[in-house]
């Protein structure tokens, strides 16, 4: 059974650049444009990896990493945070301490993100 994916990010273009990165790498690809349609769709869909911008409209990045973390059907849902706005280690913090499992900042590098992935999969 192919590993599913929540993809949340306002921005259209990025969306549907990690859904055919994604697709392709044969995971099931679900996407949201706010943070309340992101939790919305995690709660229903149960991904094993949650990927979301931080600057979101709705419900921020962080604090929807906060209730993915808090919602004990998805806890163990690995959650990577992306910006392109929030840059350097300050920012880094923030993402560990709202309970993300990873932080990545765009411009995304594809290769070092599905290696991030990876590496969570495994360890399942």
């Amino acid at each position: 059974m192919s590993k599913k994916i929540v993809v949340i990010d306002d921005d259209r273009i990025t969306l549907t650049m990690l859904e055919m990165v994604f697709s392709r790498h044969g995971f099931q690809v679900f996407s949201a444009q706010d943070g309340a349609e992101g939790y919305e769709l995690a709660q229903k869909e149960k991904p094993d990896i949650l990927i979301s911008d931080m600057l979101l409209p709705k419900i921020h990045g962080t604090e929807l990493c906060k209730k993915i973390k808090e919602t004990p059907e998805l806890k163990q849902t690995k959650v990577i945070l992306m910006t392109a706005v929030y840059k350097g280690p300050s920012f880094r913090f923030e993402a560990r301490d709202c309970g993300a499992d990873d932080f990545i900042e765009k411009p995304l590098d594809m290769k070092d993100l599905l290696s991030r992935i990876d590496k969570f999969l495994k360890k399942e």
